[in-house]
């Protein structure tokens, strides 16, 4: 029995917060339709109340509708305004990047952190060195996953994976979806993969599956798109104040810069 329906069953008064865009499995259960069918079956009010504001991205509606737009959930063109308070930031090297979200956590630890879409390996044991492997690679620049949850004692000045998002040595390791969501910063950095490009065909951004390596999300092709591109509407809002965002695909940049003002 669903977790949803057994809430619904026990209390007088059950309320509900949920994104339906932040689902990023099919195994995942857990959706704004599951928990009015409950509510239904068991005789339960339903009331639905709409939260039109946020803290992240510095409260801005105009950013949210904007990337919504650009990630294909609406079909209405949005662009950016030169003028927009939240500072979304397009980079030209990853290392760039890097060393902006680096000034700001020295300013104040736990400021930033950098991200990734799952396209490169996460391996589950140490280097012979007793190191963490360096599978988050880009030319020059190279960075450890969090430490996977198989590896229960992570090297000197390295964080078990849980602690990613609260401990200052996580700034040195690259999180993913499933430890981002549910946190935010004041600067989030995105390394945008090839698991989401750009279609001429269409002139939109579609899913590319060959590109992830996710198992999870392998298994269910026919949702790989709407995963990937809630991970990506997810990672790019954990910022309070800035989003700063590296593509390894050239088109996909380009098509993000040509939304914007």
């Amino acid at each position: 029995m669903p977790q949803v329906e057994q809430l619904v069953r026990c209390a007088r008064t059950a309320v509900f917060f949920i994104d339906d865009r932040q689902n990023v499995r099919s195994q995942e259960i857990g959706s704004s339709e599951l928990i009015r069918r409950s509510a239904r079956e068991h005789g339960c009010e339903i009331s639905e109340v709409t939260l039109l504001h946020q803290f992240r991205c510095m409260g801005s509606n105009d950013y949210m509708l904007w990337l919504e737009s650009v990630l294909g959930y609406t079909p209405q063109e949005r662009r950016l305004r030169k003028d927009e308070l939240f500072d979304f930031r397009i980079f030209d090297s990853p290392r760039a990047l890097y060393d902006v979200l680096a000034e700001a956590e020295a300013k104040r630890p736990n400021s930033a952190r950098l991200v990734a879409g799952f396209c490169w390996p996460w391996c589950n044991t140490l280097a012979p060195d007793g190191a963490l492997f360096k599978y988050v690679y880009l030319g020059n620049f190279e960075m450890p996953w969090e430490t996977h949850f198989n590896i229960s004692r992570p090297p000197t000045g390295y964080v078990r994976w849980y602690e990613w998002a609260f401990r200052p040595e996580g700034f040195k390791q690259v999180g993913c979806i499933y430890t981002a969501q549910g946190f935010e910063f004041d600067y989030i950095g995105v390394i945008v993969g090839k698991d989401l490009v750009y279609d001429p065909a269409c002139n939109a951004l579609r899913a590319d599956i060959s590109a992830t390596r996710d198992p999870k999300l392998r298994q269910h092709p026919e949702n790989f798109e709407t995963h990937v591109k809630n991970i990506y509407r997810t990672l790019l809002t954990r910022g309070m104040k800035g989003c700063y965002v590296y593509f390894v695909d050239k088109e996909t940049e380009r098509f993000f810069r040509s939304r914007m003002g």
